[in-house]
């Protein structure tokens, strides 16, 4: 019924295309942060 109305293809499209920018997004987020994280400074690693 609704299926007539949507374009599936672009719709993918615009869900591929935002899923990249959101990883690309959070890779560089990642990267440009330096400081370790706050969760890990307390914590003697055992080796």
């Amino acid at each position: 019924m609704f299926s007539e109305k949507i374009n599936h293809v672009r719709l993918q499209q615009v869900l591929v295309f935002t899923m990249g920018m959101l990883s690309i997004a959070v890779i560089l987020t990642s990267c440009a942060n330096s400081a370790s994280c706050s969760a890990y400074q307390e914590i003697e690693v055992v080796e």
